[in-house]
């Protein structure tokens, strides 16, 4: 069991069901941060649930009924496409109102839905602007939530003392909570977070098809191939599910992109300089909008 003052705790227990990258990462700050005085945890993979407890992710880890008898806090850190049949598998088990259940899927429509269906009342959707293209236990970070900014999208059953609970916790890991409604999440979503992982997949897709003729291509890549493509190496299933639930506001934001790219064919075909230089020029000057490097 963590040693940690019942004094300083948010939570006297949390249950985290999915204990990969952002699951084990939470476990892990709650943890470091004292915000539950047990954490315990759930995997369908066995030995995730074993690695959790060695990595100090979790204290305990149990069958779903131990595991979220008596929790205050409920985290679904499993896929997007998982978690509204995981809402009903848990629903049994969660019968007390003090209960908050929460998520962290990147997108919100179908899981907010679902939990105003399942569970009104006990659910409040969350997602953090935080991950890697790394996966499972093995990468989960304490530090991963730091300065990131944490989504929170309350239903119209939500209560208000949920919210605010749910602010708490994310502050004492470091992270910024903001309040969002599903629809307008999701699509800036799009923009922010699926596209650039469309993208990156395709440009590592097309580098695959010049290795056809330069075998050794891929050694030769440097640091800017390599850092616009990382995130083409994250779990395809999971991305899937994520691109299926949000395909509407995905294909507009492709769709725009791909009128960008045509726009710069124009510009090359045409020999347009000054409508290239111009391009590049405003990209250059919007990327500066951005905090951090």
């Amino acid at each position: 069991m963590a040693e940690l003052s019942r004094k300083k705790n948010i939570v006297k227990k949390c249950c985290i069901i999915g204990l990969g990258l952002i699951g084990g990462s939470l476990g892990l700050a709650f943890g470091k941060y004292g915000i539950a005085f047990e954490r315990w945890g759930n995997d369908a993979d066995p030995r995730a649930m074993e690695k959790a407890v060695k990595s100090g992710a979790v204290d305990k880890t149990a069958p779903l009924p131990e595991a979220l008898e008596g929790a205050e806090l409920v985290i679904l850190a499993a896929p997007v496409g998982k978690i509204p049949a995981l809402l009903e598998e848990i629903a049994p088990h969660v019968v007390d109102n003090k209960t908050l259940v929460t998520d962290v899927g990147s997108s919100k429509r179908a899981i907010v839905a679902a939990m105003q269906r399942v569970l009104p009342g006990l659910c409040l959707g969350g997602h953090p602007m935080a991950g890697s293209e790394l996966s499972g236990i093995e990468a989960a970070d304490p530090d991963l939530f730091t300065k990131a900014v944490y989504f929170l999208i309350p239903d119209a059953d939500t209560p208000t003392h949920k919210v605010e609970l749910m602010e708490k916790i994310i502050l004492a890991i470091r992270a910024r909570p903001m309040l969002i409604n599903a629809e307008e999440h999701d699509r800036i979503m799009a923009p922010l977070s699926h596209l650039p992982k469309l993208i990156s997949s395709g440009l590592v897709n097309v580098l695959g098809r010049y290795r056809e003729e330069y075998r050794a291509i891929f050694s030769l890549a440097g640091t800017g191939f390599k850092e616009t493509t990382r995130i083409a190496a994250g779990n395809p299933q999971l991305w899937l599910d994520i691109f299926e639930s949000n395909k509407d506001n995905l294909k507009e934001a492709l769709s725009l992109f791909l009128q960008e790219i045509q726009t710069m064919i124009v510009y090359l075909d045409e020999e347009d300089k000054s409508g290239l230089y111009g391009s590049l020029q405003k990209a250059a000057s919007l990327r500066s909008h951005l905090p951090g490097k």
